[in-house]
């Protein structure tokens, strides 16, 4: 190391101890955060509103899509009288088994291919 200091770093130290001059940009400044900090949480606030509003009134359709959607998910492809065989194909004899087989393999193929 060494004793030997810089004249310019130490002018800056002394420079900012002394009072600004300017304090009211600074105060303009941390009034304007203030105002926009204040204004970003209404508007986080106010969607948040919508969004529990939406909800609450589109609860029932929404709900009624999603129970259609998961019937139409269980769908066998194949009537298969109950037997071993049946029980053996259940995971992949269904429209939600045939999905999921296509993006288990999406997966593995990016994974293999692109990284």
């Amino acid at each position: 190391m060494n004793d030997e200091r810089d004249p310019k770093l130490e002018a800056l130290f002394t420079d900012s101890a002394a009072e600004s001059p300017n304090d009211d940009f600074t105060d303009k400044v941390m009034t304007s955060v203030a105002s926009r900090r204040r204004n970003v949480m209404i508007g986080r606030i106010a969607i948040v509103v919508l969004i529990v509003l939406l909800e609450v009134l589109l609860s029932a359709p929404v709900q009624s899509a999603v129970g259609a959607f998961v019937e139409v998910l269980g769908t066998p492809l194949l009537e298969l009288n109950p037997s071993i065989l049946a029980t053996v194909l259940s995971p992949i004899n269904s429209i939600a088994g045939i999905i999921g087989g296509v993006l288990l393999l999406v997966h593995f193929l990016y994974r293999k291919l692109l990284r």
